[in-house]
């Protein structure tokens, strides 16, 4: 495996990651009818996911900083 391989996500990596799984639709040149309220549920969802990520990884560098 090559350096790039072995390195861990980067944040943003992690969020496009998660928006394709979430909605595949975003990027597809298909036209599909989406639902609003749905979606609107699906970025709340996966704010809050990452928010909580973002504390993680916070804490835990600041954990090996101490």
């Amino acid at each position: 495996m090559g350096a790039e391989e072995e390195r861990s996500q980067t944040f943003v990596e992690r969020v496009l990651a998660l928006l394709e799984e979430r909605f595949p639709w975003l990027g597809s040149a298909r036209d599909e009818p989406v639902g609003g309220a749905e979606t609107v549920d699906e970025f709340t969802d996966l704010s809050k996911s990452l928010m909580e990520q973002r504390e993680v990884v916070r804490h835990e560098d600041r954990d090996q900083r101490d």
